[in-house]
Parts: structure tokens; sequence; C-alpha cells
């Protein structure tokens, strides 16, 4: 089974997994790692590699985080030199419905193919609703 790491600034990504848990119910080998004002940039990049080994059981880890090159998006870019080749992947700007389709689909897909399908899914669920308006009947509103 793929792990699932959620990296980000303050409490986004515990709120993302504890959101999850609400949609697909408790969940094995996901975890979340905040980084706050005050912490050392150094500890966090080690506890991000900690976390990936901790979650790989064979298959590797998707690592989502907030923001492309902030510091969650660069511990990743760190743990390249810690950790074993392709035992993970590191997407960022995590959406809930890329967490949500990444948790469902993580047993039936190789890390490679898995990375590639949650980046579709975030993409294709970014909507605006009156220029998707017309899309709708009454009865779905």
């Amino acid at each position: 089974m793929i792990g699932i790491l959620v990296l980000s600034h303050g409490n986004f990504s515990k709120s993302i997994v504890d959101s999850g848990k609400m949609i697909v119910g408790k969940n094995e080998k996901v975890d979340y790692l905040g980084l706050y004002g005050g912490n050392n940039i150094d500890e966090f990049y080690d506890q991000t590699a900690e976390k990936i080994k901790e979650l790989d059981d064979g298959d590797g880890v998707l690592v989502f985080s907030d923001l492309y090159g902030a510091s969650p998006f660069k511990a990743t870019a760190y743990c390249v030199k810690k950790l074993r080749p392709n035992s993970y992947r590191s997407i960022s700007g995590i959406n809930f419905s890329m967490f949500i389709e990444s948790v469902l689909c993580r047993e039936t897909m190789s890390l490679e193919e898995l990375t590639k399908h949650v980046m579709e899914v975030g993409k294709i669920g970014i909507k605006e609703l009156f220029a998707e308006a017309k899309n709708f009947t009454e009865e779905e509103a």
C-alpha cells in the first residue's frame, strides 16, 4: 500500500488528513507534518525523511505539500539524499480532492500512476460556479 504524507505550513496538513477521515474513514499509512514559526528547518527536513521511511512498506510514499518552492516542498527535495531511489513522489499545491483520490486509489495503482492520476484530479476539480452553472440542472443545485 502506498503511504501518504501531507506537509504544510501550520495546521493545514492536519486539517486535510482529519477531514479526510470524515469521507474515507481512518487510514493506515497516512500522516502529516506541520511547519510552525520558530521550528528548526533542519529538524523539519529530518522529520520529513523519517516519516517517509515510516510510511514506506515497499510500495513508496506520495508526499503532498502546500506550496511549490516553500519549505515543506523543499523538505522533500532534501530527502533525495537520505532515501532509497524512487521511494517517494512529491506533489505541491494539494487540494482536498487530490488527497481523497490518493487514499481511495493507492492500493490499485503504482506510485507513478497514482502521482499522475491525482495531479489530473486536482486540475479537473477546480471549477468556478458561474462558469459551470450552465452544466447544472435545478435538481443538482
